[in-house]
């Protein structure tokens, strides 16, 4: 065993001392050690702050510097895809992915990530986190396949010699357009849950237009998907289509857009397209369509006889139903049974007459985008005025050339297929280019976009507004439409008032009694020019009506229902030079989403103005 040293006298007095200076500490002294310490603890946590500061400005700066390359690399790469420079158009897709990679690099560490996640005011940082990410996912997984199928699909051989289109390549390239849509759909979900409203408004704007673009974007990418799946089919991949094609006149107003005029038989075979007859709307006189499409529409439209008569088979502007009736009326009539129905409008043949350049008539009269509209709903009146059936006859003669004559130009160009197409989409989202197919698989993607003209069967707040000219005549050519809605409260049902204002802009004198003339029975007088109105508005799923005024009075409508929406009629007379407002009081469900709009496609387009109110 060891023994153990006794402690010295000197050893003993050296650790007395220093208990008595650690007990003079623990008094006042200890405080101001402590402050310090505090001190020295707040200087250093303000300075890691101030650190971070720098750093998240610094590198907000340096990403928002990259975001605004990759906004430039979109457009020049927008351009070099119009003009199928392809090795451009890769080179900047990879330029692109690099900028946003390199954004999303900047705001993803964990500065960033600790400062959005901020329970009150880090929700910008969230916001510019969100952007970045979404764009590096575009650019890394949709964009590559994008811009490879549009090499693929190449509109300036997309076309073979003899007219006919490639079909097989757009059947391989579905699977990469499906695949970059679904990419794109998945970005959109995504970036649509980010902050909308921050306390930082530049955050906002960019993050407006961000989603705005995406939004788009994801709304492009599925009708390709869709066109891409349906397109090879529809044109005779597997065996000859045969489709009917129906001219709308927009000078007299009907639920799909105008009255139905000459029409075509049209048949498609490995993607070559062709008419193989061109048939006026007397030919259809007499023939009754063998179709029903329930209680709910018979209510509704049965007193007009959509079902009976030609010129009243698209009062509804749901336009499944009128592309049944035709093709059950074209049946009966020729015994031909028709794959698909497809409609289209003088302005939507402006828009592609536009593009391929103008069609010569027998007469070598012109018709061209420039004056497709007017030749065809207003010159053509002025030049057979008569109301002769001989007169009536040579304008029918005369139209159903012009018809001929521009679908042949339409089918036939082989000028800027890319402009062609961009054309076609632009008159397909405004619903002048109108597409049903017999087969229901095909139906059921078309039903998928603007394309198919359908009322949806929505719970979503539905704004929807169509007219019918009720006097016969032609003077929806200058008939001008607005619409404004406005909805208040929060709560599950809402208050929602329509105002709706008609002006007949009829010149006072130069028409023809046949633009002019009312084959309608009334127990008033009227002037030439003066026209007759039937408005239906559309409403929300549920929505319950408490007042209709006419110009200020209270006044009466017959109430239906269609596809789960009420509907309410009013008649109305609008007289030349006048305006005519209807104001329907209503109490809505609040739905989910944004309004839809039913924009009912004539000469002159609705204007529509919507007021929500801004609710959590």
């Amino acid at each position: 065993m060891y023994e153990r040293t006794p402690r010295s006298t000197q050893q003993i007095m050296t650790d007395t001392q220093a208990q008595t200076d650690r007990a003079r500490v623990s008094g006042p002294d200890r405080s101001r050690l402590r402050r310090r310490r505090i001190g020295f603890t707040m200087i250093v946590a303000g300075s890691v702050l101030l650190l971070a500061g720098l750093y998240l400005a610094v590198t907000a700066l340096m990403a928002r510097s990259q975001l605004s390359a990759l906004r430039t690399d979109v457009r020049t790469l927008s351009a070099r895809l119009s003009t199928s420079n392809w090795p451009a158009a890769h080179a900047t897709a990879a330029d692109l992915a690099t900028h946003a990679h390199y954004a999303n690099q900047l705001t993803s560490g964990p500065v960033w990530a600790l400062a959005a996640a901020l329970p009150s005011g880090g929700e910008p940082l969230q916001t510019i986190r969100g952007i970045t990410a979404g764009a590096d996912s575009l650019g890394q997984t949709a964009l590559p396949q994008l811009v490879g199928a549009a090499e693929r699909l190449n509109p300036r051989t997309l076309r073979r010699a003899d007219g006919s289109i490639d079909i097989a390549r757009i059947a391989a390239v579905a699977p990469a357009v499906k695949a970059a849509s679904a990419s794109v759909s998945q970005i959109t979900q995504t970036m649509s849950g980010l902050p909308q409203h921050t306390w930082l408004s530049s955050i906002d704007a960019s993050y407006a237009d961000a989603l705005g673009q995406i939004t788009t974007l994801d709304s492009s990418l599925r009708s390709a998907s869709l066109s891409a799946r349906i397109l090879p089919a529809m044109l005779g991949q597997n065996g000859p289509k045969r489709y009917f094609l129906a001219f709308q006149n927009e000078a007299e107003a009907r639920g799909t857009g105008g009255l139905p005029g000459a029409f075509a038989i049209v048949e498609a075979s490995k993607g070559k397209v062709r008419f193989t007859r061109m048939e006026s709307d007397t030919t259809l006189n007499g023939i009754a369509a063998t179709v029903s499409f329930g209680p709910d529409f018979t209510r509704l439209y049965d007193g007009a006889g959509p079902t009976t008569l030609y010129g009243n088979s698209n009062l509804s502007p749901h336009f499944p139903y009128a592309a049944q009736i035709w093709a059950s009326m074209w049946k009966k009539y020729s015994g031909q049974k028709v794959d698909g129905v497809m409609a289209v409008d003088p302005t939507a043949l402006s828009y592609l007459l536009a593009v391929t350049g103008p069609a010569t008539l027998p007469d070598k009269s012109q018709i061209s985008g420039a004056n497709a509209v007017a030749l065809t709903q207003s010159t053509s009146y002025a030049k057979f005025a008569g109301v002769r059936e001989a007169d009536i006859a040579k304008r029918r003669a005369y139209l159903l050339e012009v018809a001929a004559a521009a679908s042949e130009k339409i089918m036939d160009a082989d000028g800027d297929l890319t402009a062609l197409l961009q054309a076609a989409g632009t008159a397909a989202g405004e619903r002048r280019i109108l597409v049903w197919s017999a087969d229901p698989a095909v139906q059921a993607n078309l039903a998928q976009t603007s394309v198919a003209g359908m009322v949806p069967s929505t719970t979503a707040p539905y704004v929807g507004m169509s007219v019918v000219n009720g006097g016969g005549n032609k003077l929806d050519y200058y008939l001008d439409r607005s619409l404004t809605w406005q909805r208040t409260g929060c709560g599950p049902t809402r208050r929602t008032t329509v105002r709706i204002t008609l002006t007949n802009n009829a010149p006072a004198r130069g028409l023809p009694p046949y633009v002019t003339g009312r084959t309608d029975s009334r127990s008033y007088p009227v002037r030439p020019g003066d026209s007759r109105l039937a408005v239906s508005y559309f409403a929300t799923q549920g929505a319950v009506m408490h007042s209709i005024t006419v110009a200020g009075r209270p006044a009466r409508g017959r109430i239906g229902a269609e596809l789960g929406h009420p509907v309410y009629n009013v008649d109305i007379e609008v007289p030349r030079g006048a305006s005519r407002t209807i104001v329907l009081q209503l109490s809505e469900p609040s739905g989910t989403g944004k309004p839809i709009v039913l924009r009912q496609p004539l000469v002159r387009p609705l204007k529509v103005s919507l007021h929500d109110a801004v609710c959590n």
